[in-house]
């Protein structure tokens, strides 16, 4: 094994949740913060509570928000360009025909 290549591990790393819990474990670093744990996360309390520390969910409602009143980019729509008429297999085949009679 390779020396001073590994990381100091500390036995006695005090980890810090958002609710304010607190409990010891082992690892490289010397103090760990979390957003969530086993003490406040729905699934061990059994308490359906939403989570979002980032605001990523009013930032997606923001913006469906905006782009259902249209505030946001214009989107275009299939009615913005004007209706080609549709040919016929008849019409495109003798398209094709005197085209290619003009290049022989």
């Amino acid at each position: 094994m390779k020396s001073n290549i590994h990381p100091n591990w500390k036995h006695d790393t005090n980890v810090t949740c958002s609710c304010g819990a607190t409990f010891l474990t082992g690892s490289s670093l010397g103090e760990i913060t979390v957003d969530i744990c086993s003490k406040c996360h729905p699934f061990f309390t059994g308490e359906e509570r939403f989570v979002d520390i980032q605001g990523r969910v009013e930032k997606f409602k923001n913006r469906q928000q905006a782009a259902t009143q249209g505030t946001g980019k214009k989107q275009k729509k299939a009615s913005d360009k004007p209706a080609a008429p549709q040919k016929s297999l008849k019409d495109l085949l003798q398209g094709e025909k005197v085209r290619l009679d003009q290049t022989v």
